[in-house]
């Protein structure tokens, strides 16, 4: 599941080296609030919600007493939610030491096997929590980052971040096990935006939102898909040339995801 990611800064424009302060009307006066940070930091807010679903059936092999395998279907459900939050220089640039980590989903799954041959029918259900990755975790897939790039009037917003199992192996009742969605969009969290440095610079706090549509997975990867015929590949919801020998299979399945990123001044 887990590979490294390209380079985060590739998710927004190429940075300049002109600082956010000197924009017209400076962003943040010469205190801190609370202490808490510098005045002028920017403090960038990642955050989303997301799901999914995954659904197959198969048909039985055999037929009467010869039935060794009884029809199967299987449906999964995905949930989750992320907030990350990093604190970055005035002149932007990019952070993978986010100062807060706030998130959680869970994974369940229902599989029931009917009666075939006078065998009795079977339901089993399996759920998988999903925490936010641990800072001995950076070295994974997606370890929350954030990239804040100023270009002219611009100011470009990329976040990147990942869920993670909270534990070794999924709770499973009866025969069950839960198969992975073809897609597990909560590993591969990413949002990016661009909002006018004039908005930053007379509010000091802009938030945009962003969607599946227009910013999300790693390029080439489709989130929904659906078969449903003799070649039905059941793994990843595509026909195959290679025909079922009972007759057809059919598979579906369906991720999003959408939050916001938010940027604010500290004054």
């Amino acid at each position: 599941m887990l590979r490294r990611l390209a380079v985060i800064a590739a998710v927004v424009a190429a940075s300049t080296a002109a600082a956010l302060a000197s924009a017209p009307g400076a962003l943040a006066s010469r205190s801190t609030r609370g202490g808490e940070f510098p005045a002028g930091d920017l403090v960038v807010t990642f955050s989303g919600y997301g799901g999914g679903q995954y659904r197959f059936h198969q048909p039985p092999v055999g037929a009467g007493s010869a039935c060794r395998v009884a029809d199967t279907t299987y449906g999964a459900t995905d949930a989750y939610h992320w907030s990350y939050r990093f604190v970055l220089p005035p002149t932007g640039g990019s952070s993978d030491a986010p100062i807060l980590l706030a998130a959680a989903g869970e994974l369940s799954a229902t599989e029931q096997l009917l009666q075939c041959a006078g065998t009795a029918a079977l339901t089993s259900t399996c759920t998988q929590a999903l925490r936010a990755p641990l800072i001995a975790d950076s070295g994974d897939l997606a370890y929350p980052g954030v990239t804040v790039a100023l270009s002219g009037r611009s100011i470009a917003v990329g976040a990147v971040g990942e869920l993670i199992p909270a534990t070794a192996q999924p709770v499973c009742s009866g025969l069950g096990v839960l198969l992975p969605s073809p897609v597990e969009a909560f590993a591969q969290l990413q949002g990016s935006v661009t909002i006018p440095r004039a908005a930053l610079a007379s509010t000091g706090d802009v938030t945009r939102r962003f969607t599946i549509a227009g910013s999300g997975l790693y390029s080439g990867v489709t989130l929904s898909s659906s078969c449903d015929s003799s070649g039905c590949n059941t793994a990843t919801c595509a026909d195959t040339a290679v025909p079922g020998p009972d007759g057809p299979s059919s598979c579906s399945f369906d991720e999003s995801y959408s939050g916001t990123i938010e940027v604010r001044v500290v004054k």
